[in-house]
């Protein structure tokens, strides 16, 4: 007698913890398509009243005694001391998938501060993970920068891979004139497109087939990240298909050529040709550092609605972002410990102060109208009105 086995029952089950105000809104926007039914999506919140028009069915409001489900007021230190409150209810989610995924905002106080706690839970619990994260607009401030950056730098400590999407690209990369709620839809979009890809090639036999060990073993190299999907239609070129995959305008200046690994899914109709998957292989390899571990698999979908559909998560980038294009210094990180006060670098050096008080005392001094001729009063009469009214009572009173 034999079993029958449901064509799921072995495909890996993927958690996409959605975290703080950023992250539940692209939950919401994530749960509006059509995901794989393995892919468990999680909104995870301080605060009561926004989580509670999160279109998923698992909600999870962290921090009750922390912050009383009112938010955590700007403050990554009350978000961590939040997520903590709530470790036993996001360990049990994260222990029942095989791939995290976890998106928000940084610069703010939930995001920046319960997602990299979430990311040291997961690598605590051997769980891979990839973390896709924005940071603020330049006009946002010099302190939420100085956040994000440092929100950005803890968490990769954790996380098997960081993606970072400034917002400032939305700027460079869409036209100006684009309603906001749509510049926000298309970077939500980054993630939409390649959990849709990895779940699809994850999750079924190819003809050239990915597994979940592969995935694991090209996110092992901790670093940055970048991640891209591009669809080609009939007639286009495959040329710029790779390259759209590979440079998302939307996300961090990264060196690819630094790249350490990278996971290739080609999602093709049966017409695809020999020479254009050896081209898609060959661009990568010269795209990406010498000796980076690339795995490139190919699935089969006869009835897809395009030629084909790459997708590429390039991993273990270790160079830095352009800082100056996303208005960070690298010098005003501040630790998770320092005050929004302490945040701001001082105009001044102690040194460069002068007391005003001495220097108009000092002036009225060395001023020649300060020592008139005798016998000339008028003189005398207009260079004592010259001298400051607090400074003249000083000498007054001086002994």
């Amino acid at each position: 007698m034999f079993d029958l086995v449901s064509p799921n029952q072995h495909a890996p089950r993927i958690a996409v913890f959605g975290v703080g105000g950023c992250g539940c809104n692209t939950i919401n926007q994530l749960s509006q398509s059509a995901l794989h039914e393995n892919v468990e999506l999680i909104a995870v919140n301080t605060d009561a009243q926004s989580l509670m028009i999160s279109q998923c069915s698992i909600r999870l409001q962290i921090g009750l005694e922390v912050t009383k489900g009112l938010g955590a007021g700007a403050s990554p230190e009350k978000g961590c001391q939040a997520a903590k409150e709530s470790e036993v209810i996001l360990k049990e989610h994260i222990e029942r998938a095989d791939i995290i995924f976890i998106t928000g905002g940084m610069g703010g106080g939930t995001g920046t501060g319960a997602i990299p706690f979430i990311a040291e839970v997961a690598a605590e619990l051997n769980k891979p993970l990839v973390a896709v994260v924005t940071t603020p607009f330049s006009f946002e401030g010099q302190n939420r920068s100085a956040l994000a950056q440092a929100g950005v730098e803890q968490l990769m400590q954790h996380s098997n891979a960081v993606i970072v999407l400034p917002n400032d690209k939305l700027m460079e990369a869409l036209d100006k004139k684009i309603r906001l709620i749509n510049a926000f839809f298309e970077s939500n979009r980054v993630l939409q497109d390649v959990l849709q890809g990895l779940t699809t090639t994850i999750s079924q036999s190819g003809l050239i087939n990915i597994d979940l060990n592969d995935f694991i073993a090209v996110i092992s190299h901790q670093g940055r990240a970048a991640m891209g999907v591009a669809r080609q239609l009939e007639g286009e070129e495959l040329q710029l298909t790779i390259s759209n995959a590979l440079k998302n305008p939307l996300q961090e200046n990264v060196d690819l050529t630094q790249a350490k690994g990278a996971i290739v899914s080609v999602i093709a109709t049966e017409n695809i040709e020999l020479s254009q998957y050896h081209k898609i292989g060959e661009t990568l390899h010269q795209q990406l550092a010498p000796g980076a571990f690339v795995i490139i698999g190919l699935t089969i979908v006869p009835e897809l609605d395009c030629e084909l559909e790459l997708m590429v998560i390039a991993t273990g980038i270790q160079a830095q972002a352009n800082m100056a294009d996303n208005n960070v210094n690298t010098h005003e990180v501040i630790s998770e410990t320092d005050t929004t006060e302490s945040m701001v670098k001082p105009r001044f050096v102690s040194s460069e102060l002068v007391n005003v008080h001495d220097f108009l005392k000092q002036k009225a001094i060395s001023s020649p109208a300060a020592n008139p001729l005798p016998g000339n009063k008028g003189e005398h009469a207009t260079s004592v009105l010259e001298i400051p009214t607090y400074t003249r009572r000083q000498q007054v009173n001086e002994p």
